[in-house]
């Protein structure tokens, strides 16, 4: 199963880009439309895959791919507004507990997809370990909105991983993820509509120091490579499974965010008492049960 560790290494991706979009979006971009425009914006760029199996697709499918990626860069948008109204330990580890099950639902609806015994172990044993280390209490709670942003972004990552899911059947790698991909541009056209918005985009790049320009381009380049990573493993294998091992995603954050949280306590906060180390240890036991027991 090489697509399991596909996606492993695209969550550790995954991972450093949450932490760099927090950051950013706390110190540099102001607005989560355009953290999410010049994301989408992007999409044509896969043409340049084209010479390696492009191929054209029915008019019903066509139309699919474009609503996958759609909801992908929607997704996106409301989890960098959820981004911004709670902590990145907080709300993304809790993507990988809502992600997955959305996908379970979608997958088991839209593409007859069926675990094994054995599968549907790890699946829960990842899940629950995504949850666990995402668990965390403290006075101030969730901000209804933020949790209710996050939620929405769940089910948006799941509809649009199960339908690319359902293009790559229908057609090859390259071309699943091109179609795919002109969704996330129709979307980053539409945030142009409203005449604040156009203002807040075309405005940024100017209020942005050349500093945070570097970070963002480095963010996008290792972002687009994990993109590139996940969507290949949910080719080769289970799209259920792979959103599962988001769980690994947090693994990878929560050491991250430890690390730079001494460096940055007001962006990036992460308190490390007894009683929450052996939360996240005990999260990391589960996944790395789920990992094995998928790997076997």
């Amino acid at each position: 199963m090489s697509f399991i560790w596909i996606a492993v290494a695209a969550y550790l991706l995954f991972a450093i880009n949450g932490v760099v979009d927090k950051f950013l979006l706390t110190r540099a971009v102001k607005h989560p439309v355009v953290y999410a425009f010049y994301i989408g914006i992007t999409g044509p760029l896969t043409f340049a895959l084209a010479p390696f199996g492009l191929k054209l697709v029915s008019l019903p499918d066509f139309f699919v791919a474009l609503i996958g990626g759609a909801c992908f860069v929607w997704a996106l948008y409301f989890l960098y507004v959820a981004t911004k109204q709670t902590s990145i330990s907080r709300l993304l580890p809790i993507e990988g507990g809502f992600v997955p099950f959305f996908t379970l639902i979608f997958a088991y609806i839209m593409l007859g997809e069926r675990l094994t015994g054995s599968q549907f172990t790890a699946f829960t044993f990842l899940v629950l370990g995504a949850v666990l280390i995402a668990f965390r209490k403290d006075a101030g709670g969730w901000h209804p909105r933020a949790l209710g942003n996050a939620v929405l972004a769940a089910v948006l990552f799941a509809l649009s991983f199960v339908l690319t899911k359902y293009i790559f059947d229908q057609t090859n790698f390259v071309s699943g993820l091109i179609w795919t991909r002109l969704g996330f541009f129709a979307v980053a056209l539409s945030f142009l509509i409203p005449k604040k918005n156009r203002r807040r985009i075309f405005q940024a790049p100017k209020e942005t120091t050349s500093g945070n320009k570097i970070l963002y381009y480095g963010a996008r380049v290792s972002g687009g490579l994990a993109g590139f990573m996940q969507n290949y493993a949910i080719s080769l294998g289970s799209v259920t499974l792979v959103n599962a091992l988001q769980g690994t995603q947090y693994v990878f954050l929560l050491l991250l965010t430890v690390f730079l949280s001494m460096y940055h306590p007001k962006i990036l906060k992460e308190r490390i008492t007894r009683l929450v180390l052996a939360q996240k240890i005990l999260a990391i036991v589960l996944i790395s049960f789920g990992l094995y027991v998928l790997s076997e």
